[in-house]
């Protein structure tokens, strides 16, 4: 008789901790589950990082309040060395063009304009610790697809767990 009544409290207890589990924030739903478009508007005219896969990070200004830093990732068209006024490119809503002051002189980027991930947080290479892939390169419009956390960030979720 006691084992019976043991095995249904213990039942009951797993029951309702699962239950209580599908109800808690986790620290992965903290952006939810799609990027925030509003949060991608203001980039910093001066962030931008050219990152060790050869792909362009733009930073975002956070919203008032709000500590989340936002990042795109952009695919780069063409690099050039020095500054470049008259490009084409600067006319065409598909590119972005970058200047930014190289190690020896100016560098100009043509990035794609739509980013292939948007993301939240920074690593220490740059890249965001939370992505969504935007395969379409279509902008913000609820069809990207979260992709991975950085392992730091897995490893804090872990020990939350």
């Amino acid at each position: 008789m006691k084992t019976k009544s043991l095995f249904s409290n213990m039942v009951m207890t797993i029951g309702g901790a699962v239950a209580l589990l599908t109800f808690l924030p986790s620290d992965s739903w903290a952006c939810h589950d799609y990027p925030n478009p509003i949060a991608f508007q203001h980039p910093l005219s001066n962030e931008s990082d050219l990152l060790p896969n050869g792909m362009m990070a733009i930073v975002y200004q956070p919203e008032q309040g709000e500590q989340m830093i936002h990042v795109t990732v952009h695919r780069i068209h063409m690099i050039m060395a020095g500054h470049h006024p008259y490009l084409p490119e600067r006319q065409d809503p598909k590119y972005i063009v970058l200047q930014t002051d190289g190690t020896i002189s100016s560098m100009t980027y043509v990035i794609i304009a739509n980013a292939l991930y948007y993301g939240t947080g920074r690593d220490s290479l740059g890249f965001p610790t939370k992505t969504w892939i935007d395969s379409n390169e279509d902008g913000l419009n609820g069809n990207e697809r979260a992709t991975f956390q950085t392992a730091k960030l897995q490893e804090k979720l872990a020990s939350v767990r």
